[in-house]
């Protein structure tokens, strides 16, 4: 078999692997899962505030990593034979338009916590960023993704605490967005994805993938979702706070538990500061049963403060 013949082949391959569609369905899902989350504490129907709970911050993580290493992975399907110029291209100006659509809908509805460099900025640019990687030797892919997923873990400045630079990833204590996605240490996940798929394709392993073909109701609407999964991420949150909105305005869920989201608010704010787990449990705690000693509530609502009431 000719080397093109080959190349041809492994092409035909990778557009019929169903696993990837999977994948990416499962992925937008738990998005959707975790906005709901989200949005249920934004309208305090819950005082769970995923934003530092451990647990929901890993499965955001895990989210944005596997959207990210799907990146790397289509990258190398789509031009492992030679750049397609027209099609990235394409896909990159749709990218950047929903990332502006995502920026300048969250500003006008969340001001103080816009996204402002989330996953689809993140896309964007790590897609344009990834691409000498495709051609790359093996060991300066892996040597350069372990570089940026350990670089965090030893090195961190308070200069990269300003939004300005903390699309870079390498700050003391994240700044306030609702979504953020900087280089360090997110881009060597989509090297992970690069490199794997680098490896799918040089130990041919394409053919045992695409043989893998889940059928049933449940996996076909995986692979539904993953082939919708920008426009479900487009649409979901709008859909879901026209529904959730309404409902906290008429059975107002935030006076239910006055105590619960007080704490709540103020552990998130504290560790938007402090950075502290055990001090701002401390903290607010303190607060909390000042608060509730001095029947404080009014004041803690009032919407304008006196000199004494501060």
């Amino acid at each position: 078999m000719s080397e093109n013949t080959l190349s041809d082949n492994i092409s035909n391959k990778l557009a019929r692997i169903e696993l990837l569609d999977i994948v990416r369905g499962l992925a937008i899902i738990g998005v959707v899962i975790y906005h709901f989350m989200f949005d249920l504490r934004l309208l305090e129907f819950i005082n769970l505030d995923v934003t530092v709970d451990p647990a929901w911050v890993f499965f955001a993580r895990t989210l944005a990593g596997t959207f990210l290493a799907l990146v790397g992975f289509g990258l190398v399907f789509s031009h492992h034979n030679g750049m397609r110029w027209k099609s990235f291209w394409k896909r990159f100006v749709i990218i950047c338009i929903a990332a502006i659509a995502i920026s300048v809908a969250t500003f006008f509805v969340f001001p103080n916590m816009f996204v402002y460099f989330g996953i689809l900025h993140a896309i964007a640019i790590f897609s344009i960023i990834a691409l000498p990687f495709l051609r790359a030797p093996i060991w300066v892919i892996v040597a350069t993704m372990i570089f940026i997923l350990s670089l965090p873990f030893f090195f961190s400045s308070a200069i990269f605490n300003e939004k300005l630079f903390s699309i870079i990833g390498l700050w003391q204590a994240p700044p306030y967005t609702a979504d953020l996605v900087p280089f360090f240490p997110t881009f060597g996940f989509t090297l992970l994805g690069v490199l794997i798929a680098r490896l799918v394709i040089k130990f041919n392993i394409v053919t045992r993938l695409a043989a893998i073909t889940p059928n049933g109701g449940f996996f076909n609407m995986l692979k539904k979702a993953g082939q919708w999964s920008l426009i479900i991420y487009l649409v979901h949150q709008p859909i879901m706070l026209a529904i959730l909105y309404p409902i906290a305005s008429f059975v107002k869920p935030g006076e239910l538990s006055q105590p619960q989201a007080f704490y709540g608010a103020c552990f998130s704010n504290c560790l938007q500061t402090n950075g502290s787990t055990v001090n701002c449990v401390s903290y607010c705690q303190c607060s909390l049963e000042k608060v509730e000693e001095g029947d404080l509530w009014e004041t803690i609502n009032s919407p304008i403060l006196t000199n004494e009431q501060n």
